[in-house]
């Protein structure tokens, strides 16, 4: 039996869910120039994700590319929102961390997943978590982009969502506390000013770093001087 799991109308793609074959289907639902950067991204993203997962002893996978659709085997698991405050105060997030440093080599320069967040993480029965939806892969990009992405969304998600121009000094205090134990002594461009970073190299202005106040990015870089 296939189930529609998702479709998603603003980014012309859904998932589909095919219980017999344990299969995930993912498509697009035009073939825009757009589309077919975001598959062929996700191609590649998840082809070296699956690979380095295998060296790494984990499960093995399979990923085939069609048109404008890909196949690979399913995890199953449990996924949290990234528009909860509360899920900062979690042991989930060091799990997320604790994954990128035994996935990603210890180079300057490594692969990006280029949206990690809470909504693109699947939290599996066996403690271990799972990273999906790589439609901006990037081949290299500093080593830590992705968890200085994670952890801003981690803080400023659930503060947008409510309307919040600032952030709570609770949350920002634990913030500082999970980013001094990734970054401490660590000289990377983008640890100047992230936000701006990170805008430079977004190209659509929906985007989430968009909307964070001037409040909360002088909050953010204050705390990680």
């Amino acid at each position: 039996m296939t189930t529609l799991f998702s479709l998603n109308l603003k980014k012309n793609n859904g998932i589909l869910y095919n219980n017999k074959k344990n299969l995930i289907v993912k498509f697009y639902t035009n073939t825009t120039s757009s589309s077919k950067r975001k598959i062929l991204n996700e191609f590649k993203g998840y082809t070296w994700y699956f690979k380095t997962l295998s060296k790494k002893n984990q499960k093995k996978f399979f990923l085939k590319k069609n048109v404008n659709t890909l196949f690979f085997s399913a995890f199953k698991g449990e996924k949290y929102s990234p528009y909860n405050s509360m899920i900062f105060k979690t042991s989930l997030l060091q799990k997320i961390i604790d994954h990128y440093n035994f996935i990603w080599p210890k180079k300057n320069k490594v692969p990006f997943h280029g949206d990690l967040t809470f909504e693109n993480v699947i939290f599996l029965k066996n403690d271990k978590v799972k990273f999906i939806d790589w439609e901006f892969f990037e081949d290299k990009q500093d080593w830590g982009l992705d968890l200085c992405y994670f952890l801003i969304s981690v803080i400023v998600l659930p503060a947008i969502s409510s309307g919040k121009k600032k952030i709570d000094i609770d949350e920002l205090n634990i913030f500082k506390l999970y980013w001094k134990k990734i970054f401490y002594k660590k000289n990377f461009t983008y640890l100047k000013d992230p936000i701006s970073f990170m805008k430079k190299n977004i190209y659509h202005q929906n985007h989430f770093f968009y909307k964070i106040s001037d409040i909360m990015k002088n909050q953010i870089n204050k705390s990680i001087l």
